[in-house]
């Protein structure tokens, strides 16, 4: 498409031509006289000279005048320019083919570089060198394959001749702008025409995009971004009086993933132009870019084609210019068969039939936005609708069997909930006219949010009611709370670059609790669940030497994978959590709107947040400059643990310290940023005193020093609490003294300090132990209290807590001794709870859930620790299904049955639910029938499910992380999944290695429990033959494993002391 614009091109073109006449003229000239300067010097033949730097026949014909010249001198004067004419000629033609050489090992065709579109019959095919087509005009092609050159150093000074000889309109363009991380700047998109023809039936498709860019400053090289596309044509013009603007040619550079496309002249700054790129790909089968997935219907295996495009991999499915800042309109088409339909970012605005059975679908223009969450599917779904208050239509596609069973409806139905609460929450309205959600059966992550077409795992969106147990609905729920919150924090602002991914992730996170709150009131997500499923898990991650800011610099291509972990995530809601309470919610939120308002279909950074937030304080009478506190947490990695003192000196006085918390206190010396770094956080300390009977209004003291000493009114026998309900992000010390009046608090009258205090206690004190902050039997003396604990959270943060210290003896001898301390304090609320009688719907989840999550973390435990009642319960359970073929095993503790029932009894059960999960088609069964598998006590067994995990027609390939961490969880299996890690790391890493955090994922669940010296030798081993890739994630894995075999070296038998003592009392 030519585009509207001024005749500057043709200007410039005659204005040089001018200036080259003028060149010619004075040479000219210039040889006239020297000519006239020869004849004057004489005509003796040794006067004859060569002319200036020129090995042409001026200076040969000599400066005799012709008239007296004899003929043998001129024939051998003749000669003689001949053979100097053939010399020039072969080493000009010696260098060109050198040059060319060159440059076609810079191609794409080189080693190591992108291979062309393989051949409908699977041969590969390999680009050539680009061929320039001298009836094209502005158009270089090449059949079949991408290609061209980089210019050589030559043409790169000539460029630099003619930009001095054009004068200082701008200053010389850097070379070789594509070998960067960032694009280069000099061009930005404001529109893309995209037209795709997919062919499902060889996983192929081609495509032509059109692209409106305007010229920041002058270049003569666009660089955009394009992975795994063979390019065939590439074509640019400036507008219809201009024309084309000649392409010199173009190739791909593999290492930064860009297309070049090198031109004849530069491009005018200020100008707009347009660039059309006909290519053609792959439908990858993987799970990246434009991608396949399969499932099975009525016995017959049916495709779809979905896209997966963040954060980097829009590349893949076209060239673009793929950074979240260059944000741009969207048109597209979709030609497919007509047996498909096809789905995008907007709705279809016209629908072209043909009569070959082909079908053109044209979407909606787009409002302005990024290509990371652009999207589109190729599918033979069905689907169901509702509409919003405000008119946005919600549709929920899925496998048609799914949908007739209405597994989709939950979904649909809290979407459209969801939508109203985000509308009146933020006072911005949903920007789009529809919002599909689309349930595909292998996604690389459990959804991602793509504006007005947000793809879900099908495990992650679609929930049977008559299957699925209490947390499978929490999780379904929060995982969609979570991708609808980022059509506004993430799709309609979002950030400027990666470093800054928690602007979004964090944000969406912690909305999953706020969200959850508002669709189920009681279940007090964000006060309470908020801190074992967030606050406790990430600071397990964070209190490593080897963690790292929230903000982090992204500079090389391997660290934007590597900024989208926990930290992000977790640790960036955890900090809203803090800011939103020392803020107070109401102002937090007014801030949001202004936020939101502010920088809709834009771009945005930490900064413009504090800004706007510190704005909304000071409207509200409170001046806090939010950047200066909020800066020590989010460019700082971990978080401080505060200690309070008592002053036993001075009566009503306590010194609170910071310091920097470490679990492997040896790792922090080792790790040189930390040993230069003193590291400071502005806190702020929420504190009560209380008694036995009462507890203090809350106060609030701001530490921003190493040690300071405050005043406060603290009576004999009274304890000091701090960090109140958990909102800050850091952990709290006391003396010995202040831990025993809490403790023996907690077993006097436990209900005088909040159900979000007790939790935080237990977690705390776990840590503190773990790192050697506290004696290692202050945490199991806490939860000696459970007994009398009717509230679910403790608990749950109990469970949490054991859980890795459980991990840490399972294989030791005096194991038991733990074992059976742990039972002697679940056993006694064990009996009290009992097991479920009968299975729920959906009226009763909201009035049961608080009780029934209580019930089953503590069967989980009894289960896992060994009770013999647990134990018959669920064989008992398990063995009642296999006879009668009926499963009455009720939901909520399902997943524990099916884990028990396989750890104890025989090979049976285990082919039992291996065949159960074939058969099955509810996704939530699936799963947990899955794990299930896991828990034999079988290696043989574990040996044969981790061969079939591999699979990828057994085990979804999404799935076959959690098999592989699962059975590493498994003491009869931690060295087996261990070493089939190590033998099948090559295979592992080829499958995983691009997707995000998942290899993060897979790494730090096989080694997070390896605890012996000979275990942390394999694992140092291992990273020394393994080829460089993920290597953050081997070294937390490493620091991990270290801190283990060290707390086992200093504290386990100072714990077995103490437990077996506590077991005679």
């Amino acid at each position: 498409m030519a585009l509207d614009g001024a005749r500057g091109a043709r200007d410039e073109e005659s204005r040089e031509k001018k200036k080259k006449k003028k060149r010619r003229k004075k040479e000219e000239e210039e040889e006239g006289e020297e000519e006239e300067e020869g004849a004057e010097a004489g005509g003796s033949p040794s006067a004859a000279t060569m002319g200036d730097g020129d090995a042409g026949g001026r200076g040969l014909a000599g400066a005799r005048p012709r008239g007296t010249e004899r003929p043998s001198a001129v024939h051998g004067r003749l000669v003689l320019a001949f053979a100097v004419c053939i010399v020039a000629l072969l080493a000009v033609t010696a260098l060109a083919v050198l040059l060319s050489l060159r440059f076609d090992g810079c191609g794409p065709g080189a080693p190591g570089g992108a291979p062309g579109l393989p051949a409908r019959g699977g041969n590969a095919s390999f680009p050539g060198p680009a061929r320039r087509d001298p009836q094209a005009g502005g158009e270089a092609s090449t059949p079949g394959a991408p290609a061209a050159r980089p210019p050589s150093d030559a043409e790169r000074e000539r460029e630099r001749e003619r930009e001095r000889e054009r004068g200082p309109e701008r200053e010389p363009e850097r070379e070789h702008p594509w070998t960067h991380l960032r694009l280069p700047g000099h061009l930005k998109p404001l529109h893309y025409n995209l037209m795709l023809t997919a062919f499902m039936d060889n996983f192929t498709f081609s495509g032509e995009v059109n692209v409106e860019i305007a010229c920041t400053n002058r270049t003569r090289y666009v660089v955009l971004h394009a992975s795994r596309v063979a390019v065939d044509k590439v074509q640019l013009a400036e507008d219809r009086a201009a024309g084309a603007v000649p392409v010199a040619g173009f190739f791909l550079y593999p290492q930064t993933q860009v297309l070049v496309v090198v031109l004849n002249r530069s491009l005018d700054a200020h100008r707009n132009y347009n660039l059309k790129v006909v290519y053609s790909a792959l439908i990858e089968n993987e799970l990246l870019g434009f991608f396949r997935s399969s499932y099975v219907l009525h016995g017959e295996r049916r495709f779809l084609g979905v896209t997966q495009f963040s954060p980097t991999h829009a590349r893949k499915a076209f060239p673009c210019f793929d950074e979240p800042i260059y944000k741009a309109t969207f048109k597209i088409s979709i030609k497919h068969q007509a047996t498909y339909l096809s789905l995008s970012n907007m709705p279809v605005e016209t629908s072209v039939f043909e009569e070959d059975g082909w079908v053109t679908d044209h979407f909606s223009q787009t409002p302005l936005m990024s290509t990371y969450y652009l999207a589109w599917a190729i599918c033979n779904f069905t689907y169901r609708e509702t509409t919003t208050k405000s008119g946005v239509a919600v549709r929920l596609y899925a496998r048609p069997d799914a949908i007739r069973r209405g597994s989709g409806d939950y979904a649909l139905h809290i979407t459209k909930r969801l939508i109203e609460f985000y509308e009146d929450y933020f006072k911005v309205p949903y920007s789009l006219p529809k919002l599909d959600l689309l349930a595909v059966p292998k996604h690389p992550y459990a959804a991602m949010e793509n504006w007005g077409l947000s793809i879900f795992v099908e495990q992650r969106i679609l929930l049977d009611p008559s299957v699925s147990s209490i947390s499978y609905l929490l999780d379904v729920t929060m995982v969609i709370v979570h991708e609808i919150c980022h059509q506004w924090f993430g799709d309609l602002v979002t950030p400027v670059w990666w470093e800054d991914v928690w602007l979004k992730e964090g944000f969406a996170h912690y909305f999953e609790f706020v969200g959850t709150d508002y669709l189920y009131p009681g279940w007090n997500m964000e006060k309470q669940r908020f801190l074992t499923d967030v606050l406790h898990e990430v600071m397990l991650l964070d209190g490593l030497a080897s963690s790292h800011p929230v903000s982090q610099e992204v500079l090389q291509a391997t660290d934007i994978d590597r900024v989208f972990d926990w930290i992000a995530y977790k640790k960036g809601a955890a900090l809203i959590r803090m800011l939103a309470n020392f803020m107070g919610h109401s102002v937090f939120q007014r801030g949001l709107q202004d936020y939101l308002t502010i920088h809709k279909y834009g771009n945005a950074a930490r900064n413009d947040l504090w800004n706007t937030l510190s704005e909304a304080l000071k409207r509200n009478g409170k001046f806090v400059n939010i950047q200066e506190v909020m800066d020590q947490w989010t460019l700082q990695m971990g978080y401080p643990v505060i200690t309070i003192l008592g002053n036993l000196t001075a009566e009503n006085r306590i010194i609170i310290t910071q310091q920097h918390f470490i679990y492997d206190i040896s790792a922090k010396t080792k790790a040189l940023q930390l040993q230069n770094n003193s590291y400071l956080w502005q806190i702020p300390l929420t504190i009560v005193v209380g008694n036995r009977s009462h507890v203090s209004s809350e106060a609030i003291i701001w530490v921003s020093n190493k040690s300071e000493h405050h005043r406060i009114t603290l009576d004999k026998g009274s304890w000091l609490l701090g960090n109140i309900n958990q909102t800050g992000y850091f952990r709290v010390n006391y003396d010995l003294r202040n831990w025993r009046l809490l403790i023996d608090q907690l077993i006097r009258n436990h209900q005088v300090l909040s159900v979000s205090n007790r939790a935080g206690l237990i977690d705390d004190a776990f840590s503190l132990a773990r790192a050697g902050y506290l004696p290692q039997h202050i945490p199991l003396e806490i939860i000696r209290y459970l007994s009398e604990e009717k509230d679910f959270l403790p608990w749950h943060a109990a469970s949490r807590a054991l859980y890795p210290l459980d991990k840490l003896l399972d294989r030791m001898e005096k194991y038991n001794v733990f074992n059976e301390y742990i039972l002697k304090q679940v056993a006694t609320t064990y009996i009290k709870l009992g097991w479920p009688k009968n299975n729920f719907n959906g009226s009763l989840v909201q009035a049961s859930y608080q009780h029934e999550e209580l019930r089953r973390e503590v069967i989980m435990l009894a289960c896992s620790f060994g009770n013999k009642h647990c134990h018959q319960q669920a064989s008992t359970l398990i063995s009642d299904w296999i006879s009668s073929n009926r499963n009455r095993i009720p939901l909520n503790v399902r997943d524990i049955v099916y884990c028990t029932g396989v750890s104890l009894l025989d090979e049976d059960v285990w082919e039992f639910i291996w065949m159960k999960f074939h058969s099955t088609t509810a996704v939530s069964e699936k799963k947990i029938l899955l794990e299930a598998l896991t828990c034999s006590d079988d290696r043989n067994l574990l040996n044969r499910l981790l061969n079939l995990s591999l699979n990828s027609e057994v085990v979804l390939d999404q799935d076959a992380i959690d098999v592989i961490i699962h059975v590493a969880r498994n003491p009869h299996g931690r060295d087996l999944a261990w070493k089939f890690f190590r033998d099948k790391w090559k295979i592992l890493n080829t499958r995983y290695g691009e997707a995000l955090f998942m290899n993060s994922k897979l790494i730090s669940g096989v080694t997070e429990f390896l605890n012996t010296e000979g275990e942390l030798k394999e694992l140092k081993n291992f990273m020394k033959t393994y080829d460089g890739v993920a290597a953050a994630s081997f070294l937390r894995a490493v620091e991990t494993v270290e801190a283990n075999v060290r707390w086992k070296a200093l504290y386990q038998d100072e714990l077995f002391q103490w437990l077996g003592k506590a077991l005679r009392h």
